[in-house]
């Protein structure tokens, strides 16, 4: 099964690794569902627009365990990021206001719109 994570650009990408790993074991060992021999991964594969991107790799024995096995890992790796203070950003947008200005045009449509003179503009 796949989740998909996301980490703040300014994080150590090895001690995510390490971590995130180390918390995928401990879920597949200890929720029923999991499979403990199988050896979690993840992989970084996208530079997004507030976060680095991942996924992590998780097997479970049944298509209905892998919804336990993604509610704990995500709460458990929700905790363990806070204790190891990782970042996961909440998405950003930003808006330049200044960079592109609106060119005033009559409209119209405006009841108070008239025409203008030829030559005019």
């Amino acid at each position: 099964m796949l989740v998909r994570v996301g980490v703040h650009y300014a994080s150590d990408l090895e001690m995510v690794e390490s971590v995130t790993r180390d918390v995928a074991r401990t879920i597949m060992k200890e929720t029923p569902g999991g499979v403990p021999e199988f050896e979690p991964f993840i992989r970084y594969d996208t530079f997004g627009n507030s976060s680095i991107e991942f996924t992590v790799i998780l097997r479970a024995r049944e298509f209905g365990d892998s919804f336990l096995v993604k509610h704990e890992f995500v709460k458990a790796l929700a905790r363990r990021y806070e204790e190891e203070q990782i970042v996961i950003p909440f998405p950003i947008l930003a808006l330049n206001l200044q960079q592109e200005k609106p060119v005033e045009r009559p409209c119209p449509t405006d009841p108070g719109h008239r025409p203008m003179e030829p030559g005019t503009e």
